[in-house]
């Protein structure tokens, strides 16, 4: 990550665009790039790059994901699942309750207040492991690829997922005890959209909600 950030005049480039500034203004234009011109933006993040390409991003995905768990845990009933399970399993009603009272009081507890800023240590975990498999497949193959900026790609390439969640806040407004399960097909944007309520939380809801445009 010690690579430098490439003048305007590195690249002759003079059209005056986002890709044309450097450092944070560079950073912050591809992150508007990469919804309207994803393949010029990677293209030239193969020759300019900087520290900014995956601080940038990352914060901005962190920061957006820890808003988006704060406005839509309130509308999520997070014990739901645990029933249905339970019920699915055929135990009796005390049984059921009293697991389930026992995963409320785990949730209203001390983990409660905190499991919305989760994804400050989840996002860039997953980012970050994300990176390593793919950094070490392409340098196996002989690419040349740092680290760095195979971390700065799935920076980037998480805008979108994240501008998904921003549509979900419409959606789930005004809706209360959602089932945590059902939130991906929220937004119509998989088959799985299309499948029952009860087949939440089975394998081929899982499946089918992961092929999203």
């Amino acid at each position: 990550m010690n690579e430098s950030m490439n003048s305007p005049a590195d690249t002759g480039s003079g059209s005056g665009t986002a890709s044309d500034t450097s450092g944070f203004g560079l950073s912050l234009g591809r992150l508007a790039e990469v919804f309207h011109a994803p393949v010029a933006m990677f293209q030239n993040m193969a020759s300019r790059w900087g520290w900014t390409d995956w601080v940038v991003p990352i914060l901005v995905v962190i920061i957006g994901s820890v808003g988006l768990s704060v406005y839509v845990i309130p509308h999520l009933d997070l014990v739901a699942d645990t029933r249905a399970a339970l019920e699915a399993r055929g135990l009796g009603p005390d049984q059921i309750e009293e697991q389930v009272s026992q995963q409320r009081a785990f949730f209203e507890g001390p983990f409660g207040a905190v499991i919305a800023f989760i994804p400050v240590i989840t996002v860039p975990a997953t980012l970050l492991i994300l990176a390593l498999i793919f950094w070490g497949g392409a340098s196996i193959m002989g690419g040349r690829i740092t680290f760095g900026r195979m971390f700065s790609v799935f920076g980037y390439a998480w805008m979108p997922k994240l501008a998904e969640g921003l549509l979900l806040l419409f959606v789930i407004q005004g809706r209360e005890g959602v089932r945590p399960s059902r939130v991906p097909s929220l937004l119509v944007t998989n088959p799985a959209s299309f499948l029952d309520p009860s087949a939440a939380g089975t394998p081929l809801y899982a499946l089918l909600a992961s092929f999203n445009p």
